[in-house]
C-alpha cells in the first residue's frame, strides 16, 4: 500500500466519525422539536431505504454520540431535552434515518407492578440493525399508528 493510499483511508476515516458525530449531536438537538411536530413520521418504517448509504461504524458513532448529546443537554435549565426513553429511542431513530437505515419509535404500554398502574417504554426498531434503544424485558402491548 502507498503512503498516500494509507493516508486517503486516515482522511477518510476520520470524516466519517466527524460526520457521525454532527449526526449524532443534530438528532440529539433536533429532539425535543421532533416530539412536539413530526412524531407521527417517526412510528412507521420510512418509505424507503434507496438513499441508504454505507455506515460501517458511523451509525453506531452517530447514536453513541447522540445519547451523550442528550446526556449533556438534559443538564441545562432550564431545559426542552430529557434522558427518557423517549427523548433517547427520537434521537437514535433520526441519527439511523440520516445514514439511510429504515428505523422507526416503537411505543409499548403494559400493566405495572403494583395494582391498577400502567407503565409505558418507547424503544427503536431497524431491521439487520442491533438497536442501542430496546425493547427490555416488560411485557408490553405495542402501540400502533392510526390510519388517516
Amino acid at each position: 500500500m502507498a503512503m498516500s493510499d494509507s493516508l486517503t483511508d486516515t482522511t477518510t476515516r476520520e470524516d466519517g466519525a466527524a460526520r457521525a458525530v454532527l449526526v449524532g449531536v443534530r438528532a440529539a438537538w433536533r429532539a425535543p422539536s421532533i416530539i412536539a411536530h413530526d412524531f407521527a413520521v417517526l412510528l412507521v418504517p420510512p418509505a424507503s431505504s434507496s438513499n441508504r448509504m454505507p455506515s460501517g461504524d458511523g451509525a453506531s458513532i452517530a447514536v453513541r454520540t447522540a445519547h451523550r448529546a442528550l446526556a449533556w443537554l438534559a443538564r441545562v435549565r432550564p431545559t426542552r431535552w430529557r434522558t427518557t426513553c423517549l427523548h433517547r429511542s427520537v434521537a437514535e431513530c433520526v441519527a439511523l434515518r440520516a445514514y439511510g437505515l429504515p428505523a422507526r419509535v416503537v411505543i409499548g404500554v403494559g400493566n405495572g407492578d403494583a395494582r391498577a398502574t400502567t407503565i409505558a417504554h418507547a424503544w427503536v426498531e431497524c431491521e439487520g440493525v442491533r438497536c442501542h434503544s430496546t425493547r427490555g424485558a416488560a411485557e408490553l402491548e405495542m402501540l400502533r399508528p392510526m390510519r388517516a
